[in-house]
């Protein structure tokens, strides 16, 4: 990790001098804590990749294959089909303390010391106890169809047309009753055809587009005006949509957040994480299956802050020493298949130089 060992082993053996006015001790290092010390973290930099998706559902109409005879519309769909689509991914980093660098300190001067780790605080270069803990708030989400895909308003008349009367005689042959003849008539419904009933309801279009231009137009004794017209025409519209919809089709959208987080490793120039899988039929699908093409992470290491890993800022060693980091940049990419989603630069804590600064002298 960068010598960071090497240096914290250093800090320790300089801070413990007896003529050091100022212990620093790593927490993971000792079973119990002075009342009297301070905590100190370093960041460690933490990224949460949130991705959209647009749920895309099809289901054709009951009357698509008359789309054409009886409307004009060509090109119908006749099959239905559900699709997911990648839409937009983003990225936000976040800080939290690194577990491995958390440090005690006490000193005989506690007020310039609180002044010194407030003002490393400020400059992003330390975590007081209050922020140790990342403040993230994962966005997975679905929008919920409040509708319904499927048809139940196909026609405004009735699903049947009256038989036609069949007489049926009563009477047996050679009957003495047979100058009496008795029957009656029957009138079964007969259920109509798909086709008939896509005609009548692409008659009730026609229909609604009459009245709604004779409405516009002016052309009946009383016109609403004003907003009721308005009104009048926009439900003849829905209307229309409504039954076009029984030759066209029927489509519902819904979309879906999913948020990943990552922390890059510091022993690592370069690395590469599947935040998840994506399928076009399925959805989010979890980064450990098979399914679905993998949304990939890569960092890499920009190596800015290198030349600091051999510096010792001050090497008078009467003096008292914290341990800090100056952080590094890195490109991050986020990648599906070969489509490059999202690509930018970011300060990463982990990648960078462990320093030592020490306790400024009393004025």
């Amino acid at each position: 990790m960068k010598k960071s060992y090497l240096y914290l082993l250093a800090l320790l053996f300089s801070a413990c001098l007896p003529q050091s006015r100022m212990t620093v001790t790593n927490v993971n290092d000792v079973s119990s804590l002075g009342n009297s010390s301070c905590l100190y973290a370093l960041p460690l930099s933490g990224f949460a990749v949130t991705v959209s998706a647009c749920h895309e559902s099809f289901i054709p109409g009951p009357y698509c294959m008359y789309a054409a005879k009886y409307l004009g519309i060509t090109d119908v769909m006749t099959k239905p089909y559900e699709k997911w689509n990648l839409s937009d991914v983003q990225i936000s980093p976040y800080e939290e303390a690194d577990p491995d660098f958390i440090f005690a300190v006490s000193s005989s001067r506690s007020a310039r010391l609180s002044d010194w780790l407030q003002e490393l605080s400020y400059d992003s270069l330390i975590l007081l106890p209050g922020s140790f803990a990342a403040r993230r708030v994962f966005d997975n989400s679905r929008e919920i169809f409040s509708g319904s895909l499927s048809y139940t308003d196909l026609s405004v008349k009735r699903n049947f047309e009256a038989g036609k009367g069949i007489v049926i005689s009563e009477t047996l042959p050679d009957s003495v009753r047979a100058r009496l003849p008795v029957s009656k008539v029957t009138h079964e419904p007969v259920i109509k055809t798909t086709e008939q009933k896509a005609e009548e309801a692409a008659n009730f279009i026609i229909k609604i587009r009459k009245r709604r231009f004779k409405l516009i137009s002016g052309q009946y004794d009383f016109i609403p005006d004003g907003e009721a017209l308005g009104r009048a025409v926009d439900e003849l519209n829905h209307l229309e949509e409504e039954y076009i919809s029984l030759f066209t089709g029927m489509k519902s959208i819904s979309n879906h957040t999913k948020t990943i987080h990552f922390i890059p490793e510091s022993n690592h120039e370069s690395s590469r994480i599947i935040l998840l899988r994506f399928s076009e039929t399925e959805g989010f699908v979890s980064s450990d299956e098979a399914d679905g093409k993998p949304l990939l992470a890569d960092i890499r290491d920009m190596n800015k802050t290198k030349g600091l890993d051999d510096l010792i800022m001050d090497p008078d060693k009467t003096r008292s020493y914290l341990l800090y980091r100056v952080p590094d940049q890195a490109v991050i990419t986020i990648s599906f298949g070969e489509e490059i989603m999202l690509e930018a630069v970011f300060p990463v804590n982990q990648f960078g130089s462990l320093v030592t600064a020490a306790l400024p002298e009393k004025k």
